[in-house]
């Protein structure tokens, strides 16, 4: 037996390069369009979902909501698939914070697990969150095929447990825009599970 799932990052959003977490930012009209190549122009069959989880906010869950509706398939929100929260940077212009907290902000780039923003989710407790619900999702949906439609700190914090990195290497995975992502779990009675990256495509430059 074997459970597919597709990892689907938001496009692009409105409101400009800033610390988007928890930050509920729409999609732009790039986003979008961004999205929708992604699904529709993959050269592989992937719109054999059985449910569409995903992210809460509404760069995800309205272009989730949208893609149920044209595959006929039912969307799931789930609260735990949320963006990281970078609390008192959270919505705020990265340049601005540069200028205003240089080196609490070269810290956090440079060792994200040992200095996180003020007031903002640890990268250990985010990391756990994800963990337990991508678990508890390979659980529930076993044996099936679904789509997730998340952010990219979610996509990486997955794609570090599937390949057990350390959250130190989290920021060496480009996850950009509208990135398709695929992961096989292969179960067999008495072993643990086998979980398999299948491919990580970003959205080619000629479909932006």
């Amino acid at each position: 037996m074997e459970t597919t799932i597709d990892l689907l990052r938001h496009g692009a959003c409105e409101g400009g390069n800033i610390f988007r977490g928890s930050t509920d930012s729409p999609l732009a009209a790039l986003g979008r369009q961004q999205m929708h190549r992604a699904i529709t122009e993959h050269p592989q069959k992937i719109d054999q979902w059985q449910q569409i989880i995903c992210s809460p906010l509404q760069r995800c869950h309205t272009f989730a909501c949208s893609l149920g509706e044209a595959y006929n398939v039912n969307v799931i929100a789930e609260p735990a698939l949320q963006e990281i929260d970078f609390g008192d940077w959270d919505g705020q212009l990265i340049d601005a914070i540069q200028v205003k907290a240089p080196q609490a902000v070269e810290r956090f780039w440079q060792e994200p697990a040992q200095h996180t923003p003020p007031n903002g989710e640890a990268l250990v407790a985010f990391h756990e969150r994800i963990q337990q619900c991508w678990l508890s999702l390979i659980k529930q949906h076993r044996g099936e095929h679904s789509l997730i439609v998340t952010h990219g700190g979610v996509i990486r914090a997955i794609l570090a447990s599937v390949l057990q990195m350390p959250m130190q290497s989290l920021s060496y995975l480009s996850v950009p825009h509208a990135c398709l992502t695929r992961i096989t779990i292969y179960h067999k009675n008495g072993s643990p599970d086998w979980p398999q990256l299948m491919f990580h495509q970003p959205l080619s430059t000629q479909s932006i």
